[in-house]
């Protein structure tokens, strides 16, 4: 089993993936994904649906793969709840594709980079190239580095839905990646651990590795308020253009 298998669970959903305010980055990836109304767009590791869903009721057709199948079980509801046009799929995203393309994707919130090989790592990018039409557009989030080594903490807690989270993070330099303990005290006074690893791509990297993948006309924002992307950005946003 993979990690990230692992790792997202409903525990980690709902301190970090319910989301309740979305406007500001829905008008972001309209605006930098150059959306039309019925324009078709892919959700690469949608999670639970929490900018699927907004997307749909903003009158786009959404497509949202994730390898957590209880996440897509959470996000079908949802849009069944809310009736949009919205649909989810049980994936692997570095190898899953839509069997029809799309004008747009994006991959949010930093789910990238968890192989330990670039190699790897690309194919979650060429997938997502493979998704949409040529001179189609694609939004990577991710963290900023820079911005993570210069102000880097090693413990991090957050309480939410009755959950305390707290995470413990090492640094390998030397391998380029990140490593975390996630450590839960639940509400019915259990405690749970999970490991992950990430690979911490310099700004400069992922826009060769979105260039080896099929893109280009690579801009950089520091945050979805469409902020271009400085050293302190909280964020390393990504948007690319699809080659023909």
């Amino acid at each position: 089993m993979t990690w990230w298998a692992d790792l997202y669970d409903d525990a980690l959903a709902d301190v970090l993936l319910a989301r309740t305010e979305t406007t500001r980055t829905i008008a972001f990836l309209t605006r930098v994904l150059e959306l039309a109304p019925g324009d078709r767009v892919l959700d690469q590791c949608c999670g639970i649906g929490g900018l699927a869903i907004p997307l749909a009721r903003a009158g786009f057709e959404v497509l949202g793969v994730d390898q957590a199948a209880g996440y897509i079980h959470r996000a079908i509801a949802a849009a069944r709840a809310e009736d949009v046009d919205a649909r989810f799929f049980i994936g692997d995203a570095f190898t899953w594709r839509p069997e029809r393309m799309c004008n747009a994707a994006f991959n949010w919130w930093t789910s990238f980079g968890y192989a330990v090989r670039d190699a790897d790592n690309m194919q979650m990018l060429k997938r997502a190239a493979q998704a949409i039409v040529p001179g189609g557009r694609f939004a990577l989030d991710f963290m900023n580095v820079p911005q993570v080594l210069r102000g880097f903490q090693p413990t991090v807690t957050v309480e939410r839905a009755n959950i305390v989270l707290t995470r413990e993070t090492t640094l390998d330099l030397a391998a380029g990646s990140m490593h975390k303990t996630w450590r839960y005290a639940l509400p019915d006074g259990t405690t749970r651990t999970r490991t992950s690893a990430l690979r911490m791509y310099m700004p400069s990297q992922l826009v060769e590795l979105l260039r080896a993948s099929g893109f280009d006309d690579i801009e950089l924002y520091g945050d979805d308020d469409g902020s271009p992307l400085a050293l302190d950005s909280p964020r390393c946003i990504a948007v690319a253009v699809r080659l023909a």
